[in-house]
């Protein structure tokens, strides 16, 4: 049986047991610093954490990842070579009398070989390679794996062009009037790549809101708790959740699950600094599979609103009027607004 220490920004917080790629045993040592998800875990749930952090099974590509750095299909094993490290949080683990701070763990030349190797199907071998993680994707249907470019991290998705050409487009608009987005950007003149910017600041991770919500007495997933929850951190927070369900409703994105929004907290505290921007709009507008705009989301979505939410809803469509791919978005916000 082996053991491992989890770390946070290198505090350590936690340590573990594995035996035969199984997770034993499980003690959180500093739970202000862990996830919500994990603070009072068990093993199993513990475990379920950690296989989280590695690639998506159900992409072929992110298969063939797996079997060309390990030959090999365990997440758990991977989870654990890898240390665990991600762009989008400052977890680390080690086996227990071996360490490595975190600055020092990810190579950006490892890890632009290996996004190189998910993006463009390259016959490199990644077996000699001491790559710190594969970073490739978080949760979706698409391609995704991050790199390292003019001295910032962006998130790499290979989707269809509806889908990247919402996002941007979203994105810009958004950004227009001031409201915290992550930014997005195509990937030249090819559109169906398109990148984002990682939105961290050092010292700080991400928690999405389905790990987030057993902070909560009621971690259901019920819409309206989960107003209720997110608003009762704060108003800043209450008004950051109204302005992504507002975008949603004018942009008919229905893919707003737990782990595309949440928080923004402190490596070294544990404290939630503020909610993360807007972000993972590719099922939005036209790319949505319908194909087609329903103005009943609009009305499902500003089921609570009040007057500053319809103020913000005039400002949006007063930014979307500018944007030709938008029109038909447009036209229904207007129609709404009447």
């Amino acid at each position: 049986m082996a053991q491992y220490i989890l770390y946070n920004d290198d505090v350590r917080v936690a340590q573990f047991s594995v035996s035969k790629s199984v997770i034993s045993e499980y003690f959180p040592e500093k739970p202000e610093l862990l996830p919500m998800q994990i603070r009072r875990s068990t093993a199993e749930g513990f475990s379920s954490w950690l296989r989280e952090r590695a690639v998506d099974l159900n992409n072929v590509q992110h298969r063939n990842l797996m079997n060309e750095l390990l030959g090999s299909r365990d997440k758990t094993i991977l989870a654990l070579r890898t240390h665990m490290f991600s762009i989008s949080d400052t977890f680390t683990c080690f086996e227990a009398g071996d360490f490595t701070p975190r600055l020092q763990l990810c190579k950006p030349e490892n890890q632009n070989t290996v996004s190189n190797f998910i993006l463009v199907s390259s016959d490199t071998s990644l077996r000699n390679l001491q790559v710190a993680t594969p970073n490739a994707s978080t949760d979706g249907s698409f391609t995704k794996t991050w790199k390292y470019e003019k001295g910032a991290w962006w998130l790499y998705k290979l989707q269809p062009t509806a889908a990247s050409k919402a996002e941007v487009e979203i994105s810009r608009i958004l950004r227009e009037i001031g409201w915290d987005t992550a930014e997005y950007a195509y990937m030249g003149s090819f559109r169906k790549r398109v990148k984002s910017r990682n939105f961290l600041q050092p010292k700080e991770f991400f928690e999405p809101y389905d790990s987030f919500r057993f902070f909560f007495d009621d971690p259901s997933d019920d819409e309206d708790v989960i107003y209720q929850n997110i608003a009762s951190l704060g108003p800043e927070f209450e008004k950051a959740w109204k302005r992504i369900l507002i975008a949603d409703a004018a942009f008919l994105n229905t893919d707003r699950h737990m782990r595309n929004y949440g928080f923004i907290r402190s490596s070294e505290t544990g404290e939630v600094l503020r909610m993360a921007p807007n972000f993972d709009n590719n099922q939005a507008y036209l790319a949505n599979p319908s194909g087609t705009y329903s103005d009943g989301m609009l009305k499902l979505y500003m089921k609570n609103a009040d007057s500053r939410d319809y103020k913000n809803l005039k400002l949006l469509c007063s930014a979307m009027k500018e944007h030709p791919y938008m029109k038909q978005a447009y036209e229904a916000c207007v129609a709404y607004l009447k």
